[in-house]
Formats: C-alpha cells, structure tokens, sequence
C-alpha cells in the first residue's frame, strides 16, 4: 500500500489538519466536488449492490467467554450475514465517537484509548470497524496491521477534538470472512450524508480485526451516498 497522506487520500493534504476522518468526510460532502486531479477511481461512490454474503456454516450459539488473563475471550460463533440489524449498545469510545458495543460480538476489552476484542465472525467486523478507526483517532497504532504507512494513516486520522462527530446511520457489508472483510458506513449530521468503506482482516496474534494497511486496496475510502437505500438502517 502507498502513503496515504496524499496519494490514498481523495481529499488532498490539505484536509489532514481538519478535526478527524468523519469531519473530513462531512466536510467535502458539504462543500461539493473537491476531489483533486488524477483520483477519479477515488471520486465515484460504490456500487449500488446488496451485500454480497460469503458461503458461511451454519449460524451457531456464542461460546462462553475465556477467564484467560490477557486473552481475547470466546465471543460468538454465529457466522451468518449481517441482513438485518444486529441488536447494540451505542456507547461514547473515549475518542468521542459514539460506536456500537455488544456482549457477543464487542468490544470485549474497553482499556484506555483502544476498544477491541471483537468476534471472528461478519457482524464482529461490522462491530470492529467503527471501534478500530475510533482506536486509530485515538492513535493507537496496534488498532492497524503493521505497515511502513502506519505513522502517516495514523496522523491522517487523527481527531483532535475541536469539531463535533456525526452519527451513524446504516451500513452494508460489502464482503465478510473469517480472513477479511469490507464494510460499509452510512453516516451523517443534519446537512451531510457520506460513506465511509473499511478494509479489515483478522489478525491471528491478537486474536481480533485490524485495519487492512497491506490490502490492495485503500484501509479506509470515503465519499458521497448515491443511494441511501442500499443501506441497512441501524439507529
């Protein structure tokens, strides 16, 4: 994966300084059609598709949590699709941000900056992806797979405090297994509405999902919603 402090970044350097990746977002959704020469394959929003599940056992009851010290617990099993909205607590990560927690699914570990322990499953990355960007906000570099760009993501979306964050709405899981995943936020405020698309993979050292710096694609793609209804309502 190449820097992401430009070339990666649909909005240009110029965005880095402005308070967080959802301001950003929120930002250029407002201001119109910002997108900087040569990112035309960054400027188009994500095709109109449902999500595509993958061939996945059939769904099973969550194991009991490990008392192992130091340890991700056992979470849930369940490996069926997201389809409809998974039941959530919607809790404030210290970042400010406010993410959906679940006993089954996580965060099973709420330590400080970072939130994490998620299931290995598609709705425990659907859950981990908004709890690992949080994390990277926080900057928490063990929140992402080890990359020489990890410094550079980590300043790119940094949240210094200074503006308010919008909510999420709704998402799609665009690709889900028990090695990867790509899911998709609908987010918003009262005058904007963006996507913010997430690549993750599991991480079998810590037992949890990371944000994908060594993917083939971007770890983190953002743009304007073209149809809403593609999304799974979730508040």
């Amino acid at each position: 994966m190449t820097d992401n402090t430009e070339n990666s970044n649909p909005f240009g350097r110029s965005w880095k300084i402005a308070a967080g990746f959802v301001v950003v977002i929120l930002a250029i959704v407002l201001i119109g059609v910002l997108w900087p020469s040569g990112k035309d394959e960054q400027q188009t929003a994500p095709d109109d598709h449902d999500p595509v599940p993958s061939v996945a056992p059939e769904a099973t009851e969550p194991t009991p949590a490990s008392d192992s010290e130091g340890e991700c617990p056992e979470l849930s099993t369940d490996t069926a699709m997201p389809t409809s909205a998974p039941d959530a607590s919607w809790d404030r990560h210290p970042v400010g941000m406010i993410v959906p927690t679940s006993d089954d699914h996580g965060p099973a570990v709420q330590d400080d900056d970072f939130w994490g322990c998620y299931s290995r499953t598609p709705t425990g990355a659907l859950f981990a992806g908004l709890g690992m960007l949080s994390n990277v906000s926080a900057g928490k570099a063990e929140a992402t797979t080890d990359s020489p760009n990890r410094d550079a993501f980590l300043n790119l979306h940094a949240y210094d405090g200074s503006s308010s964050l919008p909510t999420v709405e709704g998402y799609r899981v665009i690709m889900a297994t028990k090695e990867e995943a790509v899911v998709e936020y609908e987010v918003a405020d009262p005058e904007a509405e963006a996507y913010i698309r997430l690549n993750l993979v599991w991480s079998d050292d810590a037992q949890d999902w990371r944000i994908n710096l060594e993917g083939n694609q971007d770890a983190v793609q953002v743009g304007q919603i073209n149809d809403p209804s593609a999304y799974v309502s979730w508040r």
